[in-house]
């Protein structure tokens, strides 16, 4: 939550519903306080190998925490997962091993680093410094590389996208300001999302008006100096999830 909280929800607590039903409010399935708000929402899966919860703010914090310290909460009643600094919120949640990691940041930046730079911590740290951030610019995605071979597909606001080959991601030291993936422009709009995918994956864009599902295969393969091909119209890009 926005107070760096976590609760755990089983899957079939949540309703069932259709691409149009309003759904049930997430404060309402678990005991959030009046003034907390849901930020992210992750699955853990039963056969996982993850040993870490890995967690990135939007002011490029990144913090490594053992997954054993809450898998054993109690459902539904929470406990602190993180603590965030006044300033600074909730960007993304991963499970991971000692994958490498790449932060996209929403003026277009990226970063590759080993994770294995972040040395965990206990559940109420802050975190280290995972990339040093331009003036107004903040993290949009965080995302564990687990296979060499995917591709960074990066979506701007306006629903314009492109697929990055992680070769010209080259690994870096942890705290650096990376290098440009992406240049906004004022008809693609800053960069809203970001995921590895491969060209068998599909992938989910979620818009403020509108969605679709397409082929990761459909989006173009292009230099970090692009701009990409548009694969969702009129709507504003909120966020994107391999599928």
């Amino acid at each position: 939550s926005n107070k760096g909280k976590m609760y755990r929800l089983l899957v079939n607590d949540v309703p069932v519903g259709t691409n149009v039903s309003k759904g049930q409010s997430v404060k309402s399935l678990v005991n959030m306080e009046i003034d907390e708000e849901p930020v992210i929402i992750y699955s853990i899966y039963r056969d996982t190998d993850a040993q870490f919860v890995l967690f990135v703010t939007k002011n490029g914090l990144v913090k490594k925490t053992t997954l054993d310290e809450y898998v054993k909460t109690k459902k539904k009643t929470g406990l602190a997962a993180i603590n965030i600094k006044e300033d600074d919120d909730l960007a993304a949640v991963s499970l991971v091993k000692d994958e490498q990691l790449i932060l996209v940041t929403s003026k277009g930046m990226c970063i590759r680093f080993d994770s294995k730079e972040v040395g965990p911590t206990s559940r109420t740290s802050t975190g280290i410094k995972g990339i040093n951030l331009a003036d107004d610019d903040y993290i949009v995605s965080a995302i564990p590389v687990r296979n060499v071979n995917d591709k960074l597909a990066v979506f701007a606001t306006n629903g314009v996208a492109k697929r990055i080959d992680l070769t010209e991601i080259p690994l870096q030291k942890r705290a650096g300001k990376g290098l440009a993936c992406y240049k906004p422009t004022d008809s693609t709009g800053k960069v809203s999302a970001a995921t590895l995918v491969e060209d068998a994956d599909s992938v989910l864009v979620l818009g403020d008006k509108s969605s679709i599902c397409i082929e990761a295969s459909e989006i173009p393969v292009l230099g970090r100096a692009s701009i990409g091909n548009q694969v969702i119209k009129n709507s504003k890009v909120l966020s994107v999830s391999k599928v």
